[in-house]
């Protein structure tokens, strides 16, 4: 069969996948210009021929099947990790603020209005009733009138991989580098107003919305970061072993592919992320092969490669979320039969990891260190300082909004009842969940993306936007821990505080408390933040480095390795 990625029917009805030799099918067939052709209103017919969908369809299959055996391996590492630790408790020191899980926001609705946005296939603009759901799902009505009623939304899009843009020419950048060879400008011409801002994903649709007011405009966009950040950030946030465990495999696999650091392409849920891998090879052969096969107008053929790119992510990203569910139905069960393993061979497990460590690490050590004494300790102090620089601003930030809130707040009940304490408590939880009032804040932040411009070129690292996002992250973590200290102690209070004296005092001294332990905590998460990030960037840096001395040395080390019987 000529036509790689097909799926083959194995002798007990089973899908297995059956890699075919030759050519890629992309590289040997042109897509004809005739299936790129216009219907009427401006829409084209899909540019997928059936031979190239179902190649794509394997490509994708293969690529979750690949992954698949490296996601069961780092599991099992991830549940030998836990499993040991639950012997040694030593750990992270416990926080001071009481911990809260950053679940979502309250509100079913984070922020909804009217914005102008222009339709590509009439060319013109339209004003939509646009919705940021609490899912961070954003869609979009013909009026009002019509969500009130229940009718479906004239569009939707779930925000994990976009970039929010500021300006025409910052989104005209974006596409000089995403349609290359083609130089038609922005597709979203004479705008209605001068407040624009674009919501671009090099696979997807863009967005392109005017707001009424600057107002209107700053609070969409603070809006609209916190969404991009919080889906791009799921598998970050959630302290699981299976996130753990796929976001490891998704490093070994590309490693082993010979790419070291995934960057920004570990944003998003684990469908995307793995479209994200898939995408890295398929796009030089798309621009190489179907890019100038397209005919038109500059502007036109930019607008067939958007289209086709969004077609082929489409695909690509609906078979790997059904492959996906698959092998997660098979991981509970996976999870349990590795417990079973571990539990009773752990000692002997531990052992030989050690042996493993030991003898891996009398292979690697003096080139890794000649490595770092060459290349990385002549920079290491400076990037550490360029990465506390920007988190310490704003954890200050956010430190200083929380004091001030809660000053706010003790001025109101001051000559007040309890129960507007009560609801001034529930308001100032609300606070890590309001994108205005944080985004001063998060702004902070943004400074990385001057300050490391650089680490780029010499270390090849490319992650800079899942760090603004992990550094905001933060923030928004010690805020939420510091409000929710706040309302447990001052509510531990009120009976006492409340009959006996004023409340004032009771409250300043529960906040002077609290900004104690949020010194503490802020203190040991920015530390852990750059040794963090220190690691994931010069460590992809070593490991390219030492490839292939080190890939010499490896069979040797393996067969001085005693078997786990």
């Amino acid at each position: 069969m000529i036509w790689r990625g097909a799926r083959q029917k194995s002798a007990a009805g089973r899908r297995s996948w059956k890699p075919a030799r030759g050519p890629s099918p992309l590289r040997r067939a042109r897509l004809p210009a005739s299936a790129l052709r216009p219907k009427m209103g401006g829409r084209c017919s899909s540019p997928l021929s059936g031979r190239q969908r179902r190649y794509l369809r394997g490509r994708a299959d293969a690529t979750v099947r690949n992954f698949v055996p490296y996601y069961r391996r780092q599991l099992a590492t991830a549940l030998l990790r836990r499993v040991s630790g639950e012997r040694d408790p030593r750990g992270k020191p416990a926080p001071q603020l009481l911990p809260s899980e950053l679940r979502g926001p309250p509100d079913a609705a984070l922020h909804q209005g009217l914005l102008s946005q222009y339709d590509g296939d009439s060319c013109s603009w339209q004003e939509n009733y646009f919705v940021l759901l609490g899912d961070f799902t954003l869609q979009w009505f013909e009026s009002e009138e019509a969500l009130r009623k229940g009718c479906e939304p004239r569009g939707s899009t779930a925000l994990s991989g976009y970039l929010l843009l500021s300006s025409h020419g910052e989104y005209a950048e974006w596409l000089v580098g995403l349609c290359q060879g083609l130089a038609g400008g922005s597709p979203f011409p004479d705008p209605p107003g001068e407040f624009l801002f674009f919501l671009y994903h090099p696979f997807r649709r863009h967005l392109c919305l005017c707001a009424a007011s600057a107002g209107s405009r700053r609070i969409w966009r603070a809006a609209l970061r916190d969404a991009i950040r919080y889906r791009g950030t799921e598998l970050q946030r959630r302290d699981s072993l299976e996130a753990e465990a796929f976001l490891e495999a998704v490093r070994f696999y590309r490693q082993e592919r010979g790419r070291y650091g995934a960057g920004d392409l570990l944003l998003g849920p684990e469908p995307e992320i793995l479209g994200n891998v898939l995408m890295e090879d398929l796009l030089p052969v798309l621009r190489s092969q179907v890019l100038p096969s397209i005919r038109g107008s500059e502007r036109r053929r930019q607008q067939l490669w958007l289209q086709f790119l969004q077609e082929v992510y489409t695909l690509v990203l609906g078979e790997i979320s059904s492959e996906f569910e698959g092998f997660q139905k098979e991981k509970e069960k996976l999870q349990i039969e590795l417990e079973k393993k571990i539990r009773p061979d752990l000692d002997q497990m531990l052992t030989l990891k050690d042996q493993i460590a030991s003898k891996l690490r009398a292979a690697v050590q003096s080139p890794a260190e000649s490595c770092c004494g060459r290349d990385v300790e002549p920079h290491l102090e400076r990037v550490t300082q360029d990465l506390l620089r920007p988190v310490s601003a704003g954890v200050e930030a956010v430190r200083s909004l929380f004091a001030r809130r809660v000053d706010e707040m003790i001025g109101l009940v001051r000559s007040s009842p309890v129960a507007i304490l009560r609801e001034e408590l529930l308001a100032l939880g609300r606070t890590p969940w309001q994108p205005d009032v944080m985004h001063p804040c998060y702004e902070e932040a943004d400074a990385y993306r001057e300050s490391l411009r650089g680490l780029e070129e010499r270390f090849g690292f490319r992650g800079v936007a899942s760090l603004v996002l992990g550094a905001q992250n933060l923030m928004q973590q010690l805020m939420q821990d510091a409000t929710r200290t706040f309302q447990q102690l001052s509510q531990q209070h009120l009976g006492r505080a409340g009959a006996r004296r004023p409340l004032t005092p009771t409250l300043a001294k529960v906040k002077e408390r609290v900004l104690k332990k949020f010194d503490c905590d802020s203190s040991s998460l920015r530390k852990r933040f750059a040794q963090e990030w220190l690691v994931r960037i010069f460590l992809p840096f070593l490991l390219k480095r030492l490839e292939s001395g080190c890939k010499l040395m490896l069979p040797l080390v393996r067969s001085r390795i005693p078997r786990l019987n």
